[in-house]
């Protein structure tokens, strides 16, 4: 069964949606669009009647409400993880391992101001921790989409050198096991790079981010799709106020 991505075009090029149940990752450099398609393919959930979580890894939940009002969206009924990097106070005070109870909140909850690192207890997110208390809200809320923002955070901040591969490996497969549709940010360093995630993910869709004489210009490729067939062509697209909008893709498939 394939499910609509809510990313104008972008169906379209997958040959009507992405496979449910299946992890898929959303590669490319700072300021490609990642975090707005996944904030896309969450809404398109929610407004469908799903229940759908987005894990924030690289910055507070207050700034990705900020940043998606740009679209004017409704996404009060999405709900997020707060397991951002600064929950860990750095200096030299006791660790704790982040609750397998901590619950989400829906994005219209959550106070205007950034919370602050002294005012919480200190924690720590590890893949170790990260990974239980996601198959505790799995279990207990019933999501169907989730989105993670970002892998590369989670490998940065949340892995040791020597468990990056093996961690990842698990992780992944954690979320194939689990049955829930996911998409998972992964930043790329240029248009060689080949981050490990994509390996292992069942799709990768591929956002490029170039500077010319004319400005910045964006397109989206689909570098892999397992299971379906798909445009291997890359299209141009835009952030526009409507999210992400894929442009020229060709009519569906008969």
């Amino acid at each position: 069964m394939k499910i609509p991505t809510g990313v104008q075009g972008l169906d379209r090029m997958l040959h009507g949606g992405l496979i449910s149940k299946r992890p898929y990752i959303v590669s490319g450099p700072p300021g490609s669009g990642k975090t707005t398609m996944l904030a896309q393919f969450l809404k398109e959930g929610n407004a469908g009647g799903e229940r759908v979580l987005f894990v924030a890894l690289d910055e507070p939940p207050n700034e990705l409400i900020a940043n998606l009002r740009t679209f004017r969206w409704d996404v009060g009924d999405i709900e997020v993880l707060d397991a951002n990097s600064d929950i860990r106070r750095f200096e030299p005070t006791p660790i704790v391992e982040i609750s397998d109870e901590q619950d989400p909140v829906k994005l219209r909850d959550l106070p205007e101001e950034i919370r602050k690192t002294p005012e919480v207890e200190s924690h720590e997110v590890s893949v170790h921790s990260l990974q239980p208390l996601l198959k505790t809200l799995l279990r207990k809320h019933g999501f169907q989409r989730i989105a993670i923002d970002s892998m590369t955070g989670l490998r940065y901040f949340c892995m040791r050198d020597f468990e990056m591969d093996v961690s990842t490996q698990s992780f992944m497969r954690f979320l194939t096991e689990e049955k829930v549709t996911a998409l998972l940010a992964v930043e790329t360093v240029g248009e060689s790079d080949v981050p490990p995630e994509s390996f292992l993910a069942r799709g990768e869709i591929r956002l490029h981010r170039i500077r010319d004489d004319s400005g910045i210009r964006r397109f989206v490729s689909i570098e892999k799709y397992k299971g379906s067939a798909h445009e291997e062509m890359v299209y141009p697209m835009e952030i526009t106020e409507k999210g992400i909008v894929v442009q020229g893709t060709p009519p569906p498939p008969p």
